[in-house]
């Protein structure tokens, strides 16, 4: 197996301002997406994809989702954020998170299809969002929005999707083809009272072998990755005690390094993608990659967040 080596941030060059970011192989090519910028004012225009056959030289592929096909009075008009793809049956379902702030609808996923992974995209919930505002005799019930859209398929066929809100990172089993959520949530991750992840995002489900794993960020004090583990898609879901495993802190020059996601490499090598800040930017969000593994007590391991040169098999 020939030597790998690389050096974060990834492509900055190419990939000059990316939050969020996804990485994916289909075939023999490596292809990224994540947010784009401008991230906060809400005028994203949309999702954009890169491809790389080596995952160090990124070329821009355009964009495969964009923000004209929305109105004023589209509830997906703004925000656009971290996008993700997801394969199933031969189909390629493309989720990102949007929002409405004049219509009163809050962060929801927004879910497209596609034969291609490149494109064109079809919508399949644009008539309305999957979380909603209900009103009872007793006033206004919230359903609590859903943000950071991560979709999973088990063993079984059945395919979930996790969402995160202020209470918590809650799993739903989904239908692919109508966008409908089906049954009751489970709670994946709630949110610690002190501590480290007070306040969670950016959720990503993984299985190895029999255990289930489910990646998350918080950005109470900085932006952090953290686990937790299963046996059951539907839980206890129970924190990893080394939490958080991906953390800037004692970083020199390194401020963030959060919201990742897992992907295979073409030797079959599972890698975490993330995204960093610098010290010397704080506007700036770059990519970075590093390998995980598992230890002899199926926890991940993994040496992320780095900045040095890394050589890897």
């Amino acid at each position: 197996m020939a030597e790998f080596i690389y050096k974060n941030p990834i492509a900055e060059k190419t990939i000059k301002n990316i939050r969020d970011p996804f990485i994916m192989l289909e075939g023999d090519t490596y292809y990224l997406t994540g947010t784009i910028p401008p991230y906060w004012n809400g005028k994203s225009e949309g999702v954009k994809l890169w491809k790389s056959q080596d995952l160090l030289n990124w070329e821009e592929v355009g964009f495969i989702l964009h923000r004209s096909v929305a109105n004023n009075n589209s509830w997906f008009r703004d925000f656009w954020w971290a996008p993700e793809i997801h394969k199933k049956n031969g189909r390629f379902y493309l989720t990102v998170n949007c929002r409405n702030d004049e219509l009163g609808i809050g962060q929801n996923p927004l879910i497209a299809v596609s034969d291609k992974i490149d494109g064109e995209y079809a919508l399949l919930n644009a008539d309305k969002p999957l979380f909603t505002k209900e009103k009872f005799d007793n006033g206004e019930v919230i359903i609590p929005d859903g943000n950071d859209a991560n979709l999973f398929t088990d063993d079984d066929g059945k395919t979930y999707i996790t969402v995160c809100s202020w209470d918590g990172i809650f799993l739903y089993e989904f239908d692919l083809e109508t966008a409908t959520l089906i049954g009751e949530p489970t709670l994946v991750v709630e949110p610690s009272k002190e501590g480290w992840d007070t306040k969670n995002e950016g959720q990503f489900i993984i299985k190895h072998e029999k255990r289930y794993y489910c990646f998350y960020s918080s950005f109470t004090r900085s932006y952090e990755v953290g686990i937790a583990y299963s046996d059951s898609i539907r839980g206890p879901w129970i924190k990893d005690s080394r939490n958080p495993i991906i953390t800037p802190l004692g970083v020199e020059n390194l401020l963030h390094s959060g919201h990742n996601s897992i992907f295979f490499d073409k030797n079959s090598k599972l890698w975490t993608a993330y995204h960093i800040t610098l010290d010397s930017d704080h506007e700036k969000q770059l990519l970075a990659i590093d390998r995980i593994d598992f230890d002899s007590q199926g926890r991940v391991i993994t040496n992320a967040p780095t900045l040095s040169t890394i050589k890897s098999f």
